[in-house]
Formats: structure tokens, C-alpha cells, sequence
């Protein structure tokens, strides 16, 4: 508790620097000193905690106060120094190292990364192939596969230039902002609702606007400096502040779409603190929240400072621009005001003609008295007027006032809104919490930068505003010289699958050093060069020789370095969550891309949404479990990184989703394969829909072969679930054809307005409203033997009048009969015979009264021989979906493939 790892009281007794001999020992009087009070027990703190010092070693301490408390020589020895944290120093673009294989350069990324193999006596992996290339950057880009046409067009040119063509379309695809954003997202902990928030609403009804900000500024190359800023305070920039913006306030989102914490604002505060300083600098500044960072060179003091800058800040909805609001406006009022002007003038046009004819009518010319020419008379009169005028004069009059009704009845939308954030009116610095207690504050912690990252004497207070504009221009800074390195570091690990430096969100102490620390740095230093251009950054690297390295390994290199931190090859990649759902539905036909920005939607819910996965509504509390099955990042807190697993739910999804049912039945159903003239032409367009690519000769005839052998036939349930009464000879059956929550119903209404509470699930369940309309149970014998059968019939409420079991055999009749109430009763037939295809029926009425019959029977049926059992719960399944075609099967099967489901 007071060593080298952990000082509990700030006291440390390894060292006699860390022993700070004024804290614990006064001059050479034991009776003066702490030390000696706290190891004999007689003040309130007591030393050691467990158990008290023996009387001979707390004499030997008081021996030592008296002699001074001298301390050998090796422990008077100051702690050593740690040395500078490398992430610290200033980012400086070096110069490029010479190799041997000099050819093997594209740019000056492959450099770098031969200089580390030529000195570790290892060659670069091959070349990808030109497929394999393409599938790759197409993946890493914009998320999707590359489509069968795209991949003829780029095998079949063969200039020079024809990879860097794919590069530029790819990076001016809308589908690249999408692909960039998914990943932002995770590091901005993106979530469309708060998490638990016990009675008020748990959802951001306006966070995909955030979502629409970044996806936005990825498509049009927003410069990272300016990406960092509109995050942290667009409230106060001028391009933002401007009615014309088309950036807005919708960036802020960064900050405000996080947990809520039950609205506990040293919670929330803390998160912002998090997400911004791990984010954006890779730097744990949470870790200081109640006490000095054990490891990093961030003071508590450094913490609260931060902590002041966004407590001086308030979250406000608000429309994302002035022209948001303004434009909608703009255009429905001049509409109302043409279409009400050019009535006005038709109906002063048509007056003017009345009053010119000679030979007007009495009536007419009445009606024509008391207003003047250039006035539209009062409502009465224009009725009264309205048949004398032109017939297309009428018929435009009627068109206008239709769409002037349309108009006034269908104002235009509500602008959308921003989660944003302003500065209070009164800023206000901030104070340390001791050890993070709100209501224990010490010394005052003005608002400014850390210390560590900023120049010694130049450490301004920001007194203007909050301090979140003077915040984000201190990250967004060529000096600071985390940020580049952090973001670029961020990228190459999202095209080669690790990053350069393998923390992505720690660059201190407990972090990895960058395994090509010259690399890291000429990458940051060029990134800022090129005006931090995230679009010049991606080409640049994947236009490398060290990005189109095929990923195969051989064993020598993979023993010389397993984890490939020398990048003598391309990591090997498995799809993410939502490459694989995207690559799913773009294979099945369902994939619409024109469905671009809005709401968030449910991904998982049939009929299944085609719009991209990145604007699937993501829940903070009960995230979906297809999302954790395959790894989503947390939006608890900021993510770093996906961690890729590998675990049996993965494989089942595949197996037996609705989602990979339906997407193996689509593709099947592709008018390109459905209408082929023959099995081999529909297995080769199967083959181009999935993998871009006509199968090979081995793959056409194990197709043909399984495709060939017939459709097969699924084998019936052993177990079905139904309803129905017993008359003392038979039973009646129907089925109960609704399958929901894991429990078999009669309909989707629950209870069934006309049956009641029918219902059965693994354990039991519950009968209908009468004893014609019991739930039942029924097992299918496979096979021709004697059975015993066993189980235990449970009632569990006091009103009502309990339940009554029966086991009905449709060839032997009635078995047994038993009723519980409030209470259990054992089931038990010890032996009976059956034949194949003889059902047993294990029913359960209400006895006349269903009140409170909930009842738990989960039988078990044994062979007499021991051989076989079935059991009621072990054997309990959902109602069979629907079934598939050979060919359905045979696309399900393949897109279970590595080659589906992995980059390379």
C-alpha cells in the first residue's frame, strides 16, 4: 500500500525520498511523531490495518525515531527519473532512409517499412494480385465489394494508371464518407439513446444529424484541423455562425450525443473530458479524476481544468443553420405571395373587362358599383362576379386557390436540429474534487490546456468564453504533437488491421511505442503539409507498395515476426459488422444506396431495412445482440478499436437467422440467376453476384452435383404445440400458429380476444379460457417400444382453483390424470407402449376457471431400454422456417465462405 506501485495517503516507505520524514517523524521524538502513534493503535488511524506490530517491533521503531531515522544508503537514492514520453516530443518530418531495395518503392511510406526489413534480414510478401487488390481498397474506401463490372473494367486495364483511376473513384464515392464516418463513430461513442435513464426518454431524437455531419465532412474532405474544431465549439466560428453554413452546429453532437449517467453532471462531464482527450489525443486525462495519473504526466489540477471548460458550457437543441430554418421558408412565402399576386391581377383583369361591356346586364353592372377599378372587392361580391368572367379565367382562379389551400394546410418541415452546445453566460473555473467527490472541492483549477502540452511560460488562462474554442484550437495546433500523430495513426490501423502504434487511443506510458516511430512522424508531419487532408492521407497510403502486399505468409517470415509488426505482409481481415451486412444485402439485390441520411432505422427487423448499416439506431442500453455477436464497439464509452472474436454465435447467425435465410433466398431469386437457361449458367451468375468471379472447374461440378440431387425434404417435428379439449375417448387438436418471445400463441394479440391466455414455452405455459380449449403439448413417437414417461406438474398462485394434467395416447387413450393447485404433482407413467407415428398429449385445462392458471410441465419420455429420451424443454424449437430451395442453400453455403466474408 506504500510501495513504488501505490502511496495510499500519499505516504511511500521504500524510499527515503517517498518516506518524507516531516509527514511522519517530528525531530527525533517518538511521542511527537506520527509514525509511532499510528503502529501502537492510540489514534484513530491504525498501522497496519490487520493486525497490530508486535511489542518488540514497535519498540525497534521508536528506536529508529530516536536515532533520526536513518536510512541505508540504497534506499536514500532519489527514484529514477522516467524518461520523455515519446509521443511528447515535437513532430519532425524526417528524411528518408536509404535501402538496398529501392525498386520495391511507390512512395515514401514503403521506404520506411523497408529500411525496418532490410535490418531484420526480411523481404516484403509479394504483391497482391490485381483481384485481391481491388476488393481490398474497395473494402477499406467505401465498405462494399467491388461489383462484377467494376472488377472485368480494372483486370482489363492494363495501364499504368489504372489503380491509382480506382483510388481517385473510390475516394470521390458518396459511399467513402459513409465507410469513414462508421469508424469515427465508435471512437465519438455514437448512440441514438442516452442508456439508463430510469422514467424520462431514453432516445436523441436528433443524434443522426451528428451522424450526418460526419459523413458529410468525410465526403467533402473537411480539413482535420477544422473536423477538430466544429466539434468541440461550431457555436462560435464564423463559417458556423454565418446564416449560409452548410456545415451548422450538428458537429457539437461529438460531445452531446453521450451516456447520460442518470444526469449526473461530474458524469457527463467526465465522459466529454474522455472522448475528447482520448479521442483526439490518445491521452487517458479521465485516469486524473481523483487523484494524479499514476503513469502520465497529468495532474489532478489539469483534469478540473477541463472540467471547468465544459461545465461553463450548456447543451441546446437548435437548428443545425440559419438557412435551415430561413431557405423552407423563403421559397413557401414566395410561392403563397406569386400565386395570391396572379389571382389578384386575374380577378382586377376580369373586373376591368366586365365594366367594358356595352351591353352589361342590370344585375352585372350592380355588382360592379361601389368599389374602385384598382380594388378587389369583398367576398360576396367576387362569388357574385366569379360566373360572369372568362371560362379560362375561371379555371386558372380555381387552380390557384387549390394550391394556395395546399400551401397554407402543408407549412413546410420543421428545420432539423442539433445537439449542441453553447457557453453559459457565466463561465466558471474549475475546482478539485478530492478524490472525485463534487462535495469535497479543494484548490481552484482555472481553465487551460495541460501542462504537458504546453510551452513552458505560455500556459495562458482562458478567460474568454468556456474555453472550448481556445480547447479545440490547441488540439487542432501544428505544435501539439499528439493530434496528427494520433489521427494518422488511426488510419493506417484502419487499412492494415493494427496500427503503427498498437494503443490507438494511449500514447503514454502504459501504451506501445510506435513500431515505425520515423514513419508515424513523417506521416503526421506530411498530413498537416497537405493542409490535413484526410483524402490525400488515405491515397497516400494505399497507393504504397506496403498496402498491396498480398497477405499470404511464409514460415519463416511468420517466426520471425508472428504478429507482423514489421509489415512484411497485409494483415488478413475478416469483414466487420456492417461491411458484412452491406455485403450481404448489395449480393441479394436489396441494397438501395440512393437511401442516404435521416433517422436512424432497425437493422435487424424483417422485412430488413436496404439502407447501409452505418444508419442503423444504435442502443446504449440494450444493445442488440446481433451487434455484440460480431463485435460492435461499445458506445458506452470511446472505442479505440474493434476486437475481432471468434465464437459458435457467429456461425449459427449464419446458419439460422431470418437475416442470412433471407439474403440466401434473395439472391437465389436474382432475376440474372432465376432466368438462366440451365443449372450451370445459374451456379456461374451466383458465383459473379457473390465473389465477382466464374467458379472453376471443381466448384462447378460439386455445385451441379448438390444442386443436382433434388430438393430435400425436412424431417417432421417430434414435438408440436397446439390447443384443444378431450371428450374421455379423443382429443381435439389446433395447432397455435403464432411464434413469439419464445413462446407459442394463438395469435399476435395477447391474450387472444376470443381463447384467452393459450400459451406454451420450454418450461410450461397456460391454458385457455375453458377446458375445450386446453393447452396441449404433443409428442410424435419415432420409433415402435415402451416408454416411461416422467415430470412434475407445478401451480404456483393461490386464486383460482389450480390446473388439471392429462396424458391422452391417440392408440392406447387415456394414460393418467393430475391437478395442482398452488402446489406440484408428480407425473409419472411408468411404462407404455407405442407405435411409430402414435401421438402423446400432454394436456392442461383450467378447470372451468383460468384465473391465475400459469403452470409449469416439461416432460420427459425414455426408451425402457435407456437408449433414447426426449425432453420437453431440451427439445423445445421455434415453428420451422421457411424452406429453401437447393440453390438458396448452396448461396447460404457460400456466403459463409472465407472468401464472402473476409477482405483477403
Amino acid at each position: 500500500c506504500h510501495g513504488s506501485k501505490m502511496q495510499m495517503g500519499d505516504v511511500r516507505l521504500d524510499t527515503a525520498a517517498g518516506f518524507g520524514k516531516g509527514k511522519l517523524v517530528t525531530g527525533n521524538d517518538p511521542e511527537k511523531s506520527l509514525l509511532a502513534h499510528v503502529i501502537r493503535y492510540s489514534g484513530p488511524v491504525k498501522m497496519p490495518p490487520s493486525q497490530k506490530l508486535k511489542p518488540a517491533e514497535i519498540a525497534d521503531l521508536e528506536t529508529w525515531i530516536k536515532m533520526g531515522a536513518p536510512w541505508p544508503a540504497s534506499a536514500r537514492e532519489k527514484p529514477k527519473e522516467k524518461p520523455p514520453l515519446w509521443s511528447l516530443q515535437p513532430v519532425k518530418k524526417p528524411p528518408l532512409p536509404k535501402v538496398k531495395g529501392a525498386a520495391w518503392v511507390r512512395n515514401p511510406i514503403d521506404a520506411f517499412v523497408l529500411a525496418r526489413l532490410e535490418a531484420k534480414r526480411l523481404a516484403p510478401a509479394a504483391a497482391a494480385d490485381r483481384r485481391a487488390l481491388l476488393r481490398r481498397a474497395t473494402y477499406d474506401l467505401t465498405g462494399l465489394p467491388p461489383t462484377a463490372p467494376e472488377m472485368d473494367a480494372f483486370l482489363a486495364d492494363k495501364t499504368p494508371e489504372a489503380y491509382d483511376k480506382v483510388v481517385d473513384r473510390l475516394l470521390a464515392s458518396p459511399r467513402y464518407g459513409e465507410r469513414q464516418a462508421r469508424a469515427w463513430l465508435d471512437v465519438a461513442r455514437y448512440a441514438d439513446t442516452k442508456g439508463y435513464v430510469f422514467e424520462e426518454d431514453r432516445n436523441y431524437p436528433n443524434a443522426y444529424t451528428y451522424r450526418e455531419w460526419v459523413i458529410d465532412a468525410f465526403n467533402r474532405d473537411l480539413s482535420y484541423d477544422r473536423f477538430i474544431t466544429q466539434q468541440l465549439a461550431a457555436d462560435q466560428l464564423p463559417e458556423v455562425k454565418d446564416a449560409d453554413a452548410p456545415e451548422g452546429l450538428a458537429a457539437m453532437g461529438f460531445l452531446t450525443v453521450g451516456r447520460r449517467f442518470l444526469n449526473s453532471v461530474p458524469d457527463i462531464i467526465d465522459d466529454r473530458i474522455d472522448v475528447t482527450m482520448r479521442g483526439f489525443q490518445g491521452f487517458t486525462v479521465a485516469c486524473a479524476r481523483c487523484h494524479d495519473h499514476k503513469f502520465d504526466p497529468i495532474p489532478t489540477q489539469d483534469y478540473y481544468s477541463l472540467y471547468g471548460v465544459f461545465d461553463s458550457s450548456e447543451e441546446r437543441t437548435l437548428p443545425i443553420s440559419k438557412k435551415t430554418v430561413r431557405e423552407p421558408w423563403e421559397r413557401h412565402n414566395a410561392k403563397v405571395a406569386a400565386d395570391e399576386g396572379e389571382m389578384q391581377q386575374t380577378v382586377l383583369a376580369q373586373i376591368k373587362r366586365l365594366r367594358g361591356l356595352p351591353d352589361a346586364p342590370p344585375e352585372l353592372k350592380a355588382l360592379l358599383q361601389g368599389f374602385r377599378e384598382d380594388t378587389i372587392p369583398d367576398e360576396g361580391k367576387l362569388k357574385a362576379l366569379f360566373p360572369h368572367y372568362e371560362p379560362a379565367a375561371q379555371k386558372r382562379l380555381d387552380e390557384l386557390k387549390k394550391e394556395l389551400d395546399e400551401l397554407k394546410s402543408k407549412p413546410p418541415a420543421p428545420p432539423k436540429l442539433a445537439m449542441a452546445m453553447v457557453d453559459r453566460a457565466n463561465p466558471r473555473d474549475g475546482v478539485i474534487f478530492k478524490r472525485g467527490n463534487p462535495g469535497n472541492p479543494g484548490d481552484p483549477a482555472p481553465r487551460r490546456f495541460l501542462a504537458a502540452l504546453s510551452k513552458a511560460g505560455e500556459r495562458e488562462y482562458w478567460k474568454q468564453g468556456s474555453g472550448r474554442l481556445q480547447l479545440a484550437r490547441a488540439i487542432a495546433s501544428r505544435d501539439n504533437p499528439l493530434t496528427a500523430r494520433v489521427f494518422v495513426n488511426r488510419i493506417w490501423m484502419g487499412h492494415f488491421g493494427a496500427g503503427l502504434v498498437r494503443t490507438p487511443s494511449d500514447f503514454g506510458y502504459q501504451g506501445e511505442k510506435p513500431t515505425h516511430p520515423e514513419l508515424l512522424d513523417y506521416l503526421a508531419s506530411r498530413f498537416m503539409d497537405d493542409g490535413w487532408s484526410v483524402k490525400k492521407l488515405h491515397r497516400l497510403i494505399v497507393t504504397s507498395a506496403a498496402y498491396r502486399q498480398s497477405s499470404d505468409v511464409d514460415k519463416a517470415s511468420y517466426n520471425a515476426d508472428p504478429d507482423n509488426r514489421l509489415i512484411n505482409r497485409m494483415n488478413r481481415r475478416r469483414l466487420d459488422l456492417e461491411q458484412m451486412r452491406d455485403t450481404a444485402m448489395m449480393a441479394s439485390g436489396r441494397l438501395d444506396l440512393a437511401q442516404t441520411g435521416g433517422r436512424s432505422v432497425d437493422l435487424w427487423a424483417a422485412p430488413f431495412t436496404p439502407r447501409r448499416a452505418v444508419y442503423g439506431f444504435v442502443e446504449r442500453q440494450n444493445l442488440p445482440g446481433t451487434f455484440r455477436t460480431f463485435d460492435f464497439a461499445t458506445p458506452d464509452s470511446t472505442s479505440a478499436r474493434r476486437f475481432q472474436t471468434t465464437v459458435p454465435q457467429q456461425a449459427l447467425f449464419f446458419l439460422n437467422s431470418s437475416f442470412a435465410v433471407q439474403a440466401a433466398q434473395a439472391v437465389a431469386a436474382l432475376p440474372e440467376v432465376r432466368g438462366a437457361k440451365d443449372e450451370a449458367q445459374r451456379i456461374r451468375r451466383l458465383y459473379l453476384r457473390l465473389f465477382a468471379r466464374l467458379p472453376d472447374a471443381d466448384e462447378m461440378a460439386a455445385a451441379l452435383a448438390y444442386i443436382g440431387k433434388g430438393e430435400p425434404t425436412p424431417p417432421s417435428p417430434l414435438w408440436s404445440y397446439g390447443y384443444g379439449g378431450f371428450d374421455g375417448k379423443k382429443t381435439t387438436f389446433t395447432p397455435l400458429g403464432t411464434f413469439v418471445d419464445g413462446f407459442y400463441r394463438v395469435g399476435p394479440a395477447f391474450p387472444d380476444p376470443g381463447l384467452g391466455y393459450i400459451a406454451l414455452n420450454p418450461q410450461g405455459g397456460h391454458p385457455g379460457r375453458d377446458d375445450a380449449h386446453a393447452a396441449i403439448r404433443r409428442w410424435t413417437a419415432p420409433f415402435t417400444g415402451t416408454v416411461a414417461i416422467s415430470g412434475a406438474l407445478q401451480h404456483g398462485q393461490k386464486p383460482g382453483n389450480g390446473v388439471r394434467a392429462r396424458i391422452v395416447s391417440s392408440r392406447s387413450g387415456f394414460l393418467g390424470e393430475w391437478v395442482a393447485h398452488e402446489g406440484a404433482a408428480n407425473t409419472e407413467v411408468k411404462s407404455v407402449g407405442v407405435e411409430k407415428g402414435e401421438t402423446l398429449d400432454f394436456i392442461v385445462d383450467p378447470i372451468g376457471n383460468d384465473n391465475s392458471d400459469a403452470f409449469a410441465w416439461a416432460p420427459e419420455i425414455r426408451s425402457t431400454d435407456g437408449k433414447l429420451t426426449w425432453n420437453a424443454t431440451a427439445n423445445f424449437t421455434p415453428p420451422p422456417g421457411q424452406k429453401l430451395t437447393r440453390l438458396a442453400l448452396y448461396a447460404q453455403a457460400l456466403m459463409m465462405t472465407n472468401e464472402f466474408m473476409f477482405v483477403d
